[in-house]
């Protein structure tokens, strides 16, 4: 077998393969051996008939069952030969249709690695975030726990910002209703922006009971039929409430499964639930401010193979999200797959990643380490209420344990890249990093 390879760009690679005849016709003759045993042919008894008629009648079969496996091993020797290994599942292509007789050509297209620059953060500033939680957070998640549980007491006075107005109101443009523009026992909360200003404007102040006429103007980017136009609507104020939040007493507090019904017991509970967040939120806003670095560092050309299957896998995990949602699998049929140079930057980002993870990893000889694994199974199983049976499901089953292991993996690479960074802290407020209102 004769082989050579061709550079095509920075990760691509043309393998030319020459699979001699003689190789082919012992592979094709010991096949038409192996058919001679099972074929049926009138006039002569199974296994007995000539090899010539066999030959004759199945020769075309035969050269092509041995086809594939002779490319395939051809090109895993050939491989080995030039030392060259492919990233992505190598395009075949024959350089000319197969003849007896004659030595068998073909080419394997392909990418191989990218290779990286620098494995790791050595100068790298790397800013750490640190966060701790406070009473003034706790309060602020208390008092989200209220209005969630908030009721709503009628007024007799005028509407003001923060008050939930109920309306009629019926819209027209040039004495023409529109679309959209009726409705009735319509609430209104005052202030949240639900409402365009205009409009908002316009029933801020009434009473119950209160009619008026207001004039709106929509933006010109509202819509085709009504962006810059003038709308009047005529409203009838049915009812004024007021939002009245429960006192933070017993009640309120076995409602949110605090049996004691103690204040303090629920501070606590909020807070152990606040810190574990926090704790997950440092450790993400961290890993991707580290791998985002170190991708600053090893801008390569990346397999387009892999960047496409990479695609493929996100608008998968898309559906399947839509999916635990509860969205029919019916309606995933019409579902829309967004074009693939717009999944592309991210599914690059993506594989760029795990390539360099695989390569740190490999490099490093690292290894997942058991008691992290062990730690992060039992802080996973404190929050159910048989947690022995939740350590006992994760390190029985291998497909759950693997993906804890690939965590603590994950984990130790940020590490790694951490010691070697210049590392500096960021104080940053707890509310600002878990996102709350």
């Amino acid at each position: 077998m004769q082989a050579s390879v061709e550079k095509t760009s920075t990760i691509g690679r043309k393998l030319n393969v020459v699979v001699p005849a003689d190789k082919i016709e012992t592979a094709v003759q010991a096949r038409l051996k192996q058919l001679s045993k099972r074929v049926k042919i009138q006039g002569f008894r199974p296994g007995k008939v000539p090899m010539k008629i066999v030959e004759q009648q199945y020769r075309g079969t035969a050269t092509n069952d041995v086809l594939g496996e002779l490319i395939q091993s051809s090109l895993q020797e050939a491989l080995a030969s030039q030392e060259v290994v492919p990233a992505v599942q190598p395009d075949i292509t024959p350089a000319a249709p197969m003849e007896k007789g004659e030595d068998f050509s073909f080419v394997a297209s392909f990418d191989v690695y990218p290779e990286f620059e620098k494995l790791n953060l050595e100068g790298v500033k790397i800013l750490k975030p640190e966060s701790e939680v406070t009473d003034a957070d706790i309060d602020r998640v208390i008092d989200n726990m209220r209005k969630q549980q908030l009721t709503w007491k009628e007024l007799k006075r005028k509407s003001k910002k923060g008050d939930r107005v109920l309306v009629d109101f019926v819209g027209t443009v040039d004495g023409e209703e529109f679309e959209g523009g009726k409705a009735s026992d319509y609430p209104i909360v005052l202030g949240e922006g639900q409402m365009l200003p205009d409009f908002e404007k316009g029933v801020k102040g009434m009473k119950a009971g209160e009619s008026k006429e207001i004039e709106v103007v929509f933006p010109d980017d509202y819509n085709e039929d009504l962006g810059g136009k003038t709308a009047v609507f005529a409203i009838d104020a049915k009812t004024v409430s007021e939002p009245v939040l429960p006192e933070i007493d017993e009640e309120f507090i076995k409602a949110f499964g605090i049996e004691s019904g103690k204040e303090d017991e629920l501070r606590e509970e909020v807070k152990t639930n606040l810190e574990n967040n926090l704790e997950s939120q440092l450790s993400s806003t961290l890993r991707q401010r580290t791998f985002d670095a170190l991708l600053e560092q090893n801008e390569v050309e990346l397999p387009l193979k892999m960047v496409q299957e990479e695609a493929s896998r996100m608008v998968q995990e898309q559906k399947n999200q839509m999916l635990q949602q509860g969205i029919d699998e019916k309606m995933l049929e019409n579902f829309p797959t967004p074009e693939f140079e717009t999944l592309k930057p991210q599914a690059e980002k993506r594989v760029a990643l795990g390539l360099l993870m695989m390569e740190i990893i490999r490099k490093e000889e690292l290894k997942p380490d058991e008691s992290r694994v062990d730690s992060r199974i039992e802080k996973m199983a404190s929050s159910y209420e048989e947690p022995a049976d939740f350590i006992e499901y994760y390190k029985s089953n291998q497909q759950a344990l693997a993906q804890v292991q690939s965590l603590v993996l994950e984990e130790q690479v940020v590490d790694l890249l951490m010691s070697k960074a210049d590392v500096e802290v960021e104080n940053v407020e707890a509310a600002t990093l878990l996102n709350m209102q």
